[in-house]
């Protein structure tokens, strides 16, 4: 008896650690929708307000916006309505769960960090605005730096960049600003230092 209980314990131990050391190196998944889908690809309908030549920005100055008291689900303020350009260091990207690329900014002045995300093009419908643009700023970042895995990586590397605003009600992600701002889709990504530029 004392045998089959101390088995039967050591299976329960292994399949404990079993479990998450699959889900660890999972692939991501396919998982695409959510109430704010459509404004996170550009497919609402709204996404013809947005202004595409944008206009110049900081991750700093996006830091000190303020965030509206409920995450909207339609297309209503200023910064959802604008295709931001900034310049910044990757300091970090990793694939999320339903194939997004997150990138972790840092801004070096204000030593601040802010999220940047790029579709997934399974989740991309063909109504997306700007779709071929998302979709060449994904596979130019993903030609140039180190395959993207589900796990953080370090990069460091400099970028140029566009992405429309986002308002995110979840903070709680590396290197996410607390007024939940983000540039969510990028719409284009010039790597300008890293990734074998110099």
């Amino acid at each position: 008896m004392r045998f089959v209980l101390a088995a039967a314990a050591l299976v329960a131990v292994f399949t404990a650690v079993a479990v998450p050391a699959r889900a660890h190196t999972a692939a991501p998944g396919p998982q695409c929708g959510g109430t704010l889908w459509k404004l996170m690809t550009l497919s609402d309908t709204g996404k013809t307000g947005v202004s595409w030549a944008g206009a110049s920005t900081t991750i700093a100055d996006i830091s000190k916006l303020a965030a509206p008291v409920r995450v909207p689900s339609a297309r209503s303020t200023t910064f959802q309505r604008n295709n931001w350009q900034l310049s910044a260091v990757i300091q970090r990207y990793r694939m999320a769960s339903n194939g997004e690329i997150v990138l972790q900014l840092f801004d070096i002045p204000s030593a601040t960090y802010m999220n940047a995300y790029m579709p997934a093009p399974q989740c991309l419908p063909t109504t997306a605005r700007g779709r071929a643009q998302m979709l060449a700023a994904r596979n130019g970042f993903m030609k140039e730096c180190p395959a993207v895995t589900n796990q953080w990586q370090l990069l460091g590397a400099r970028a140029d960049m566009s992405g429309v605003g986002f308002w995110n009600p979840v903070k709680t992600t590396l290197g996410a600003l607390q007024n939940g701002a983000e540039l969510r889709p990028l719409t284009r990504l010039v790597i300008t230092q890293g990734c074998g530029h110099f």
